[in-house]
């Protein structure tokens, strides 16, 4: 590898010798760390380098601004005033075009005959400033049985067997969790990172409260973790629950986990169907909201607009719009 300045950098990792265990319990293994608010957001590799030694950092280039050009038979994109050549290996959005805003992500060390920069990513811009910015790319690959952890304040952990960390000072900080593929391409001197959407791919933890999607994404600024749905929920103790959404928000600032679209919970026969669910797992309790939100178990009916759930043992209580309908059992 020899870039002008040092653009790619595979850190080799030494032998961990332990079995495969929880990343809490390794001082050791490798992690990259960000920070909100005091808060530490910690993605950590579980397994051994005889596994795997997929912990690599990569420093590049970040072009910021409105599409000025965009040629795919020529090869050519210009953003913000400056021009990158790209290949069959570059990664563009679908539905980019002039003047939509993107950011480039680019290495300056690799050049074309005109002295353009290559283009490794072309994708939709996070915010609206304009210029260039160092990238920082961090990428971590732990294959079956492990598992890379991501933790949010040891509150809320996420599990999935693929992570890209990137920073980009004064721009964003974020991190995709979900599962695929790395591979080094030698002749061009880069990793190629290749997420897959699969259904479970990812798992998000929180106390009792366990659900699944099929890729997380977390925005260090928002100190929002947004998991894709579809989503299944699951819920320990004395009377499990399982549930379903079409989306699961965890938010680092007060530790909610939120289920948005189509919520389903069922527990003991019981199903309650809302638009929102917000979980607080300290107090043990979901509020639902909806239009209506409606329970239905062997009991009767019961709706509102919303309703407080008392996730241990299933007791709901109507805080707006009550309504609700008794079955005769006969006695």
């Amino acid at each position: 590898m020899a870039n002008k300045r040092s653009s790619l950098l595979l850190l080799l990792l030494p032998v961990l010798a332990f079995a495969a265990k929880p990343a809490d319990d390794c001082a050791t293994c490798p992690r990259v760390e960000l920070e909100r608010d005091g808060k530490p957001i910690v993605a950590v590799k579980t397994s051994p380098d005889e596994v795997s030694d997929v912990f690599v950092i990569e420093y590049l280039d970040l072009q910021t601004g409105k599409i000025e050009k965009l040629d795919e038979k020529k090869g050519l994109v210009v953003v913000a005033g400056k021009a990158f050549w790209f290949d069959s290996r570059s990664k563009l959005a679908d539905g980019l075009a002039p003047p939509d805003r993107a950011e480039a992500v680019y290495n300056p060390d690799r050049e074309n005959d005109s002295g353009l920069p290559y283009l490794v990513e072309l994708r939709p811009a996070a915010g609206e400033k304009t210029g260039h910015f160092d990238l920082q790319r961090f990428i971590i690959y732990d294959p079956d049985p492990y598992q890379t952890q991501v933790s949010f304040a040891d509150d809320a952990r996420a599990y999935g067997h693929l992570a890209l960390v990137e920073r980009a000072k004064r721009l964003f900080e974020n991190i995709t969790l979900g599962t695929g593929s790395v591979a080094y391409v030698e002749d061009e001197d880069r990793f190629e990172v290749k997420m897959t959407d699969a259904p479970d791919a990812v798992t998000v933890v929180q106390g009792k409260s366990r659900a699944s999607g099929r890729r997380l994404g977390y925005d260090n600024a928002s100190g929002m973790a947004v998991l894709a749905g579809p989503v299944k929920l699951e819920r320990s103790g004395e009377k499990p629950l399982s549930g379903e959404a079409d989306e699961l928000v965890y938010q680092v600032d007060d530790k909610t986990l939120t289920l948005y679209g189509h919520v389903m919970l069922k527990q003991e026969g019981r199903i309650t169907s809302a638009d929102t669910a917000v979980i607080i797992e300290a107090q043990g309790y979901a509020y639902l909201y909806g239009q209506p939100v409606s329970s239905r178990g062997e009991d009767g009916e019961l709706s509102g607009e919303v309703v407080r759930y008392n996730l241990d043992n299933g007791e709901l209580l109507v805080l707006k719009g009550v309504k609700a309908t008794f079955e005769d059992s006969g006695r």
